[in-house]
């Protein structure tokens, strides 16, 4: 199902990934689920920084949910054979020198940063991610079955 990663070991999970996943995506929640099917068979090491982090828990702080932002940390801290990716002085120069070359959200780049860190690939959804040039960039369309 998932040929775009043939061949590849190690992957930072951008954001979208796992709300698709939590909200139960109609069209996406499958493959994100499939990549985490993955990790927890040990055919893909994922990682999750700390942007996904934040990111993850704003709704439900939003939503005046505290305790649901707790279950989704804490579901993070769980997931089988996915890290919880830190960000380095070295993270915070290669996403500085890439929003200089391409001008992108900050955030997005600490999560390419991060990949390119770890030596992976970035999966996520975000077209204008394609764009660098220094990692892989795998969309989520990239992963949908093609359907006839």
């Amino acid at each position: 199902m998932l040929k775009a990663l043939k061949g590849v070991r190690g992957a930072v999970f951008d954001t979208m990934v796992l709300i698709y996943l939590l909200e139960d995506h109609h069209r996406y929640a499958p493959v994100c689920e499939a990549l985490f099917r993955l990790a927890e068979a040990g055919s893909l090491s994922g990682v999750i920084t700390p942007i996904t982090l934040a990111e993850i828990i704003v709704k439900p702080l939003k939503a005046g949910q505290p305790e649901l932002a707790d279950r989704y940390q804490n579901a993070l801290k769980n997931l089988p054979n996915v890290t919880l990716g830190e960000f380095s002085w070295k993270t915070g120069v290669m996403a500085g020198a890439l929003r200089a070359k391409y001008g992108l959200a900050l955030p997005d780049l600490f999560q390419a940063a991060c990949a390119m860190e770890h030596g992976g690939v970035l999966i996520t959804n975000d077209k204008a991610l394609k764009r660098i040039e220094e990692i892989r960039v795998v969309l989520l369309n990239d992963l949908m079955p093609i359907s006839t």
